[in-house]
C-alpha cells in the first residue's frame, strides 16, 4: 500500500548564522512511501528523499526495501524551502507506511478546532519530534524543517535546536517573485551587519514579524523591497537565494503589488499557511485528549 505526505514550503522572516526565523506558504511537496518486503534497498527520484527515508528506516530498525516518489510545485534554488519541505514529506511518509503496517495513523481532538494526527509502531508513539531531528541533521535548517512541518512560523536558535517562539500566521496571500537573475547572497559578505541581524532577530522574537522581514529583507535588497512595499504590500520576505514573498491582507492590492516586480521574473500568488504537514490517510481512530493520555508507555511525545 502507498503512503503520501504532504508538506509546504516556506518564507524567511529573518536568518543569519544560527539563528533563524520562517513561516510556511501554500507551496506543496508531496512524498509517496511503499515498503517493498521481498527486496532490500531504497528506489526514489530524488537523493533528499533517499538519504532521509535511509534514516527513518534505521531509526525505527527495519530493513525494508522502499519505493518513494516526489513531486514538489516549490521553485528550486530561490530560498523558498523546497529541500526542508520535501524532507519533511518523506520522513512523514516512511514512517506512515511502517505505522499502516505495524501499528496505526490516528488523530485526537482536543477541541473543535484543535487537533492532531499521530502514529504507533510496534505500541510505542512516534515523536515527531524525531523525525524532525532525522531531517535537520542532515543538513536541513530547523526552522524551516519545524515550519514546514507544522505550519505557521516559528523563530528558533538552529544549532542548539531550540524554539523560541512559534504561532499561526495571520491570513495573508503571498505574492511569490522568482527572478530571472536571482541575486545571491554570501553570508560572509554581511557578517559586518551582525548587530543589525541581531535587532532583526529580536523583532521577530517579540512577535513583530512584519517589521523583521521589512528590515531583512531591505539589508539584502533595498531596490525590489522598496517596490514592493511601496505597492502597499505589508511586509517583503527575502531569502539569500534570492527569492521574494510581498504579503498582503487586501486582495485589491495583489495586481499593484504584482505589477512593481512583473518585469523582475516570474509570479505566484498564494496563501501563507497555519496547517500542518499531514499523512494523506483517514485515521484508524479519533482519540479524545484525555483517551490519548491514557495511552501505554512511556515515551515522550512532542505537541505543538
Amino acid at each position: 500500500m502507498e503512503i503520501e505526505a504532504i508538506s509546504h514550503g516556506t518564507g524567511v522572516i529573518t536568518e543569519f548564522v544560527d539563528k533563524g526565523a520562517s513561516f510556511a506558504i501554500d507551496l506543496e511537496a508531496k512524498a509517496t512511501a511503499r515498503l517493498l518486503e521481498n527486496r532490500k534497498g531504497i528506489k526514489a527520484n530524488d537523493k533528499t528523499a533517499k538519504d532521509i527515508a535511509k534514516k527513518v528506516l534505521k531509526f525505527f530498525g527495519y530493513e525494508y526495501g522502499l519505493e518513494i516518489k516526489t513531486e514538489s510545485e516549490i521553485p528550486e534554488d530561490m530560498g523558498f524551502g523546497e529541500k526542508e519541505a520535501i524532507a519533511t514529506a518523506t520522513a512523514l511518509s516512511v514512517a506512515g507506511a511502517l505505522a499502516k503496517k505495524h501499528g496505526s495513523i490516528n488523530k485526537f481532538k482536543i477541541d473543535l478546532h484543535l487537533k492532531d494526527q499521530f502514529m504507533i509502531i510496534d505500541e510505542k508513539l512516534v515523536d515527531k519530534k524525531d523525525l524532525i531531528d532525522i531531517c535537520t541533521d542532515s543538513g536541513m535548517r530547523f526552522d524551516r524543517i519545524y515550519a514546514s512541518f507544522y505550519g505557521g512560523f516559528v523563530v528558533a536558535d538552529n544549532k542548539k535546536k531550540q524554539i523560541f517562539r512559534r504561532g499561526e500566521m495571520e491570513i495573508l496571500q503571498a505574492i511569490i517573485l522568482i527572478p530571472n537573475k536571482p541575486k545571491k547572497t554570501d553570508e560572509e559578505e554581511f557578517k559586518v551587519f551582525e548587530r543589525e541581524f541581531e535587532i532583526i532577530f529580536q523583532e521577530a522574537l517579540k512577535g513583530n514579524l512584519n517589521t523583521a522581514m521589512r528590515m531583512n529583507s531591505a539589508l539584502y535588497d533595498r531596490e525590489i523591497t522598496k517596490r514592493m512595499i511601496s505597492a502597499e504590500a505589508l511586509a517583503v520576505s527575502r531569502s539569500k537565494e534570492g527569492g521574494f514573498i510581498g504579503l498582503v491582507r487586501d486582495n485589491e492590492k495583489i495586481k499593484k503589488i504584482k505589477d512593481s516586480v512583473k518585469k523582475e521574473g516570474k509570479i505566484l500568488v498564494r496563501d501563507v499557511m497555519n496547517q500542518q504537514a499531514m499523512i494523506q490517510i483517514k485515521p484508524k481512530r479519533i482519540y479524545k485528549i484525555n483517551e490519548f493520555m491514557k495511552l501505554k508507555g512511556d515515551h515522550k511525545y512532542h505537541w505543538l
